[in-house]
């Protein structure tokens, strides 16, 4: 080969990466709309007019996290309706507070974050403590202290149109030993048996051909914790109206808001296919941001400590030298002192709750309750609970 005609490698180099530059450039105009082009089209059985066909080409953030409450919920921009809500979730967390039980890893061990819900009089020195369970204020030989932990400390509650308390449940999982055992599917189950037996909670309007139970219209559900996907299946097959929910769980995924921006309203009577997800922060509930923050807290802290294998800072610690607890769950969590001061918190709203609308009235049902009303039921309905609630169990007052 002549000198005319060997090839210098760096030239070569640079004049390719040249080439390869104008080529790429000119290849990403022409591929990038054909890559769009490919969003593959409707499977068979999907109704072109359907929610899921207008979302079929949307970015998943579109479909998952927003839920418009303005155009759904009109009526949250009135201050009266956030106060109204409000009530009902003081109530909820008042009644977590009351049957509080952290004891998910047994009463006897060491619970770092319970050192506030230690049984008191106990050798502060001891290598290993006793743990209340059920929290019951003042007790006395006609109440038990329930130290069998019985489920985690979620719960729900039912309002109906009125504004009446239909019922309260917990999550029962360890009960039952079931993990699908949770709070607001218990809840429905239970609406659909109370709702032939009891006429005059408004669960909705008759629908022709259907017994009064089979829709949940006017039902409002107050759930402490974001509603899981079988819990927001039930709901949805039920017709619950909206879940208002106190705290977001990592673990749902926003199921509640996908399933609604997918379900949409019923052609017929316009009522929503699936309840209406909103949050805390939505109705102006405080203890929302904090039970995020501090379970975030929580996480990190249990994470850390895992990290560095330092069982102090574990979850539980049990008395028999099996390993430490060091998973973040929520419900760990929920078991916390930090949990359980802001719970506390919430059920301090309920007993010093003053009204700037108690004569209002839900600007949806002019015939509902009054603000008032509905405060002064919440507190009777709690001091009933305290006393025959056992964690949620059938009643008519």
């Amino acid at each position: 080969m002549s000198d005319h005609d060997h090839i210098n490698r760096r030239d070569f180099i640079v004049t390719t990466a040249g080439v390869a530059s104008g080529a790429s450039a000119l290849a990403g105009g022409a591929i990038a709309p054909a890559l769009a082009q490919t969003t593959p089209p409707l499977p068979s059985g999907i109704d072109e007019h359907s929610p899921l066909a207008q979302y079929w080409q949307k970015p998943v953030a579109e479909l998952v996290g927003r839920v418009d409450l303005n155009a759904h919920v009109p009526e949250l921009s009135n201050e009266s309706v956030k106060e109204r809500h409000r009530i009902y979730c003081f109530l909820l967390m008042a009644l977590i507070h009351r049957f509080w039980n952290g004891n998910k890893r047994g009463p006897l061990g060491v619970y770092p974050y319970r050192a506030d819900q230690k049984v008191p009089g106990q050798d502060s020195q001891a290598k290993f403590f006793r743990y209340r369970g059920d929290m019951v204020k003042d007790e006395d030989q006609f109440r038990v202290n329930w130290d069998r932990y019985l489920g985690h400390n979620i719960a729900c509650i039912a309002v109906d149109g009125n504004g009446e308390v239909i019922d309260f449940d917990f999550n029962h999982n360890d009960f039952f030993r079931s993990s699908t055992e949770h709070a607001e599917s218990r809840m429905v189950r239970r609406l659909f048996s109370l709702a032939d037996v009891f006429d005059n909670w408004r669960t909705g309007e008759p629908i022709p051909g259907k017994s009064r139970a089979f829709s949940l219209q006017d039902v409002t559900l107050y759930t402490s914790l974001e509603s899981c996907a079988q819990c927001s299946g039930v709901m949805s097959l039920g017709r619950v109206r909206q879940v208002v929910y106190l705290q977001y769980d990592p673990g749902t995924y926003r199921v509640g808001n996908i399933m609604f921006n997918l379900a949409g309203r019923d052609p017929a009577d316009q009522s929503t296919l699936s309840p209406i997800p909103i949050a805390g922060s939505a109705v102006d509930v405080r203890q929302f941001n904090d039970l995020n923050a501090s379970y975030e807290k929580f996480k990190k802290t249990i994470l850390d400590a895992k990290s560095q294998n330092n069982s102090d800072r574990a979850f539980f610690i049990p008395p028999d030298g099996a390993p430490a607890d060091f998973a973040p769950s929520i419900t760990s969590f929920l078991c916390t002192d930090d949990a359980f001061a802001i719970f506390s918190a919430g059920a301090n709203e309920l007993k010093n709750m003053e009204l700037k609308f108690p004569a209002e009235r839900n600007p949806t049902k002019q015939m509902s309750w009054t603000n008032q009303q509905c405060l002064d039921h919440a507190r009777r309905f709690f001091d009933y609970a305290d006393v025959e609630g056992f964690r949620g169990s059938p009643h008519k007052q």
